[in-house]
């Protein structure tokens, strides 16, 4: 027994396939090895894209992330994780760029805003007592309205120059609590997807008091 090296089809020794006969009559047929492997090519694709396509949702979006490091932020007393979580990438490098060519120091401002956020926890831990800590919860997602998001696209544009691709107003539920007392509130802000950058949380609309915690 033998094997066509065109189809792979069992022949018996000695004889020629029909493929290559057909393909010597100028009608090519496609090998059936390679029908068989571009199959499987295609079901292994599938599958890696489904098992993505779970991962993504099971984690949820990125859009949480910026709202997680603002509060881990705050609890670690680390201004510069805020502002990576507010402010765009370029808007950063230009900002740092202009105080370099000021002959100002960014460590400064940071070392700076790092005590400030010191001292706003000592009078944080004052009311509710030791080893306080803010945590956050998802409580819901909403698309923007088109009216919002045009205005969410123009202050981006005029203030950072950059090109917001997506937004979405999130309910969240900030937990302050300590050795003493704890409390809890409800509220809305807006998170942004800039293009070539990542989600950023949003001054717009921010009635969670998280944006406050930097002023520029």
């Amino acid at each position: 027994m033998a094997f066509c090296p065109n189809c792979g089809k069992v022949i018996p020794d000695g004889t020629v396939c029909d493929c290559q006969m057909q393909a010597q009559n100028n009608s090519p047929v496609p090998p059936t090895n390679n029908k068989k492997q571009l199959l499987v090519v295609g079901i292994s694709a599938v599958a890696v894209i489904a098992v993505l396509c779970l991962i993504v949702s099971s984690l949820g979006g990125g859009y949480k992330e910026p709202i997680k490091d603002i509060v881990k932020g705050f609890n670690k007393c680390n201004c510069e994780k805020i502002i990576d979580a507010t402010m765009p990438k370029e808007y950063l490098k230009e900002l740092k760029k202009d105080l370099k060519d000021d002959d100002e120091d960014w460590d400064d401002y940071i070392d700076d805003a790092n005590d400030y956020l010191e001292d706003a926890k000592d009078d944080i831990e004052d009311i509710y007592g030791k080893n306080t800590k803010i945590s956050v919860k998802f409580l819901d997602k909403k698309d923007v309205k088109k009216s919002d998001m045009k205005k969410i696209e123009e202050m981006y544009d005029d203030f950072y120059d950059v090109e917001v691709k997506k937004a979405y107003k999130v309910k969240i539920e900030m937990e302050i609590k300590g050795k003493d007392d704890e409390d809890s509130e409800k509220n809305w802000l807006y998170v942004v997807k800039i293009k070539g950058d990542g989600w950023k949380i949003s001054t717009y609309g921010d009635e969670s008091g998280l944006t406050d915690l930097v002023d520029f």
